[in-house]
């Protein structure tokens, strides 16, 4: 994680010149950089892109989006692992631009985040639109739920994800989110 010496716009962000292989977000006009995500993260991110795909080819609601910017205020501008927009917000995207507000659905593959950091994400994301925000957690084998009404939960064992609301009849038990992600050695 690197830190400017002031804060930035998220228009003076998106002037900075890329880093190949580096992520970087803007928490209130502070860049943030994120290492490289392990076998675990991009297989439990793959499994919901996979999961949620294919609810939506039955339920053509909106779209699956992976690694995308959105921006959520003039000095915030984060990259869920991955989102889901409702067709009616895709319709309001504006070519060239990036998105704008937080996603319907935002999820994060904890992989180094400390809890405060993950604190501040979630609830940038609930603040600035998000219906529902999970937060799952690979070595542990746990999610986190929050929605905007300010409810949080966390998932554990044979437990299952729904999707309230926002997706009607989606269910994803947990031992689909971790299909393929080793047993840690705490519960081996």
């Amino acid at each position: 994680m690197s830190v400017t010496a002031s804060p930035l716009t998220v228009a003076e962000f998106l002037e900075l010149p890329e880093k190949p292989g580096v992520k970087r977000e803007l928490w209130e006009g502070v860049v943030f950089e994120m290492g490289a995500a392990h076998v675990e993260h991009e297989i439990v991110k793959s499994n919901f892109v996979h999961e949620l795909v294919a609810y939506l080819l039955g339920n053509p609601i909106g779209r699956v989006l992976s690694e995308t910017m959105f921006v959520l205020s003039e000095t915030d501008s984060m990259i869920p692992d991955v989102s889901l927009l409702l067709l009616a917000r895709l319709r309001q995207a504006e070519p060239g631009k990036n998105f704008q507000g937080a996603p319907d659905l935002a999820i994060e593959v904890v992989s180094s985040e400390s809890a405060a950091d993950l604190e501040h994400k979630v609830r940038a994301y609930l603040k600035h639109g998000a219906q529902l925000v999970w937060v799952a957690f690979p070595r542990e084998r746990v999610v986190h739920v929050y929605d905007r009404a300010g409810n949080a939960r966390v998932l554990v064992e044979n437990a299952a994800l729904d999707g309230g609301e926002l997706l009607p009849g989606f269910e994803l038990p947990l031992e689909r989110v971790f299909a393929g992600v080793g047993v840690s050695p705490a519960r081996s």
